[in-house]
């Protein structure tokens, strides 16, 4: 069937409101995990604490606000001390071989939910008649798990006071005067040279415990503890004894009792970004790590030609941002953590921004889903018969860590690009910044560009369902605190982030300007025609036993047969493991180089799965380019898809450029292959436009952006479908037609004009 339609004239023409505000560094198709409203932190009721809780959300920083110093600690970092002699591993390592932790303290009690005395925030304030002391959980499934102690040096001197501290912690630091322990029970200011107690809600304080904002808070009255100048404080957490007047002893993962001499502490907050760097070495770590520095040191070709001194990072990574604290622990005395107090900055409500360093840091966010809490061990991953292992999440907290590098040029007057770095099946966001710092400095610092990993729920969620919206949740929070080009976007990643790199931007075509795919081409089921606009560099080892090289040829030789732009990289030697680790991704980093996203192409196909649209995750298709609101016919089907044809937006005549397989020598030897694309002149403009549809059932058209503002547009369905022009009569004009099976011939003209 052809029917003819004047838009304005036998279509009633309605003007709709402007589109939510988003920011700006959003590509335009972001899906609702990243445009929808984000959820904050409960905050704890006002009577308890009458300040603000505005943490810094970088992990390792503080901040001043109306009144409040307020410190944002770390999260799953609550693994108290490294012992040379504990073996067992976590549940969870074993299922993250490349992302373990220093400290080696677990949780007999499946109350603590394996993160029962992890620190999320410490926050101190003042008003005239007394001081607020304040503890936030990361976990709180149960109040009665955690206990916490600060301790106050309250003249910053050293030299006075006492050095151990109070309640059996079994840590200490010097210049101790005063301490106040607190748990779900109680809380009480110790004197630590004579022991004396004084219980603060007894003397006129309060202990507020909230579940909402996990939050153990204490109001001290002035009269008992009077405060001026400048204070040393100190913070550490552990597992609360019986009468929750004192730490009961630290256990060893797999449940057995730390040995005696070990302090009880889980975790120290006060530790900043620089003492928490992604590599950490001190000489603390095992014998291993000698042993492969010493091989290095013997045969330089091994580490300046294969990068076999990566293997020593596996080691030396932080991965947690816990191996000082780990090591410190070790030998019990936490001085070096602390925070100096000025009480006049909280008296004169002073506030400060919060901290964006240069370089590396962890940041977090809060989630959209409620997972429960906690942290969920490999066992757990794979109890459910019914659920796929790499769908499930194990980072359950409603905070969740990712880690970004920020070069020293950025400048917030200046956009940055912006490269996503996605970590493999068994690491974690750390994973580049602790095993590839020199991929890091060239994808981050050499190139301009913020990198950003996030941590997708876990070490296995194959960048799908849940972990997928943890990255747009992620790409809000970033775009909300940097500057960001949407227009220089790279998606990369190794083996699992890899495949991501290719799932992703095929979802989402037009929203990257490139990929870069590190041994991950497992060659999925994908529509690789809607990747058309994005070019891709492909870096595979020869020795790969888990993506082989020949998935990396086969994903080459579906670009090469669409005529679509690649490089592919192959490399001999190291398996998938040493691969990763050995850091020699030069050329790839080179041929990535920094492309530029096509905004407005006049010709595409994009096909999508409707069975992974999820609006309770926020995830699914919702554009491309200049076509708005995408939606399936049949949601169960396997497909829909459209075809584009815009000759308002004529492409320059494209040539294909091939390089044949070329043998190279660095970074190591291999072979080298590609497509370029060497563009010609471009046709004369016609208001004509085609999309053919199948199994669509609503899409709408950007007029504006399609340059459609007098045309023919011919659309051909499979089965009934919604069609809304969008931009016509101004910017916020919209027309819409119902079109059944068929083809349809519409004359678009812009009314008034």
């Amino acid at each position: 069937m052809v029917a003819s339609l004047l838009l304005g004239a036998a279509v009633a023409l309605s003007l709709a409101g402007s589109a939510a505000a988003r920011s700006s560094g959003l590509p335009a198709h972001a899906p609702a995990a990243a445009t929808d409203a984000q959820p904050a932190l409960p905050a704890p009721p006002r009577a308890a604490w009458p300040f603000p809780s505005a943490y810094s959300h970088t992990s390792g920083t503080g901040r001043l606000a109306g009144g409040a110093e307020l410190w944002s600690d770390f999260v799953f970092d609550d693994h108290g001390a490294a012992i040379p002699a504990a073996t067992p591993l976590e549940p969870l390592e074993a299922s993250s071989i490349l992302a373990f932790w220093q400290g080696d303290y677990g949780y007999a009690s499946t109350a603590a939910k394996n993160n029962g005395a992890d620190v999320f925030g410490a926050a101190v304030a003042a008003d005239r008649s007394s001081t607020y002391w304040r503890v936030d959980w990361n976990t709180l499934a149960d109040p009665d798990v955690p206990v916490a102690e600060w301790t106050f040096d309250t003249d910053d001197n050293g030299a006075t006071g006492a050095s151990d501290w109070p309640a059996g912690a079994g840590v200490r630091s010097p210049g101790i005067e005063r301490a106040l322990l607190v748990s779900s029970r109680g809380a009480w200011l110790i004197d630590p040279v004579s022991g004396h107690r004084t219980d603060v809600r007894a003397a006129g304080g309060a202990l507020t415990v909230d579940r909402a904002s996990q939050s153990f808070i204490v109001r001290v009255p002035r009269s008992l503890l009077p405060v001026s100048g400048a204070w040393r404080l100190r913070l550490a957490s552990g597992l609360a004894n019986a009468a929750g007047d004192g730490f009961a002893p630290a256990t060893l993962v797999g449940g057995a009792p730390a040995p005696p001499t070990y302090p009880s502490v889980y975790n120290v907050a006060f530790r900043t970004v620089a003492q928490e760097p992604p590599i950490y070495t001190d000489g603390l770590t095992d014998a291993l790590e000698v042993a492969l520095g010493k091989l290095v040191e013997a045969t330089p070709v091994l580490g300046s030609t294969y990068g076999l001194d990566g293997q020593e990072r596996a080691i030396t990574g932080n991965y947690w941002s816990e191996d000082d604290q780990a090591d410190t622990l070790n030998s019990g005395d936490v001085a070096k953590f602390s925070l100096v107090l000025r009480w006049s900055d909280l008296e004169r409500r002073a506030s400060t921004a919060p901290p964006l360093p240069h370089g590396y840091s962890v940041r977090w966010y809060v989630s959209r889903f409620d997972l429960g809490g906690g942290l969920a061990t490999g066992e757990a991953l794979q109890s459910s018969p019914s659920s796929s292992y790499n769908e499930i999440p194990q980072l359950l907290s409603r905070v969740q860590p990712y880690a970004v590098y920020v070069p020293a040029d950025y400048s917030p007057r200046h956009p940055a690009a912006l490269t996503w770095t996605l970590h493999s099946l068994e690491a974690d966001y750390a994973q580049y910044a602790g095993l590839d710092p020199r991929l890091t400095q060239q994808l981050c610092e050499q190139r301009s560009s913020i990198c950003v990993s996030p941590e997708g729920l876990g070490p296995s969620g194959d960048w799908a369902g849940k972990a997928e919206a943890d990255l747009w949740q992620v790409w809000r929070t970033v775009a909300d605190t940097y500057a960001i080009d949407p227009d220089r976007t790279v998606l990369s990643g190794y083996s699992m982030g890899g495949e991501a790199s290719n799932t992703l931007a095929a979802e989402h075509p037009d929203v990257f300007a490139g990929g870069l795919v590190l041994d991950g081409s497992t060659f999925a089921p994908i529509p690789m025609s809607n990747l058309r606009w994005v070019p891709y560099v492909i870096d595979n080892t020869m020795g790969d036993e888990l993506d082989p090289s020949t998935d990396a040829l086969n994903e080459a030789d579906a670009f090469d047969a669409l005529g679509q732009r690649y490089t592919l990289l192959l490399h001999s030697g190291a398996d998938h493991i040493v691969f990763a680790t050995e850091d020699r991704f030069d050329d790839a980093v080179a041929a990535l180089g920094e492309p530029v996203r096509a905004r407005r192409p006049g010709k595409f196909s994009y096909a999508w799965n409707p069975r992974d649209d999820s609006t309770a995750q926020g995830i699914g298709a919702s554009g491309v380019y200049w076509l708005d609101g995408l939606s399936a016919r049949d949601a169960k089907a396997a497909q829909a898809s459209v075809d584009a044809d815009d000759d308002a937006l004529p492409q320059p005549a494209i040539t294909a450029v091939r390089r044949s397989l070329t043998p190279v020598s660095s970074p190591t030897p291999g072979f080298v292959r590609s497509l370029a694309w060497k563009l010609g002149a471009a046709p004369a403009t016609r208001p004509l436009a085609g999309l053919e549809l199948v199994n669509v059932a609503a899409v709408t058209i950007d007029t504006a952006a399609a340059r459609l503002r007098r045309a023919t547009i011919t659309i051909k369905t499979d089965g009934p479908t919604t069609v809304t022009f969008e931009h016509l009569a101004g910017r916020r004009g919209t027309a819409r037609v119902r079109l059944g099976e068929g083809t349809h011939v519409l004359a678009v003209a812009q009314v008034g004009r």
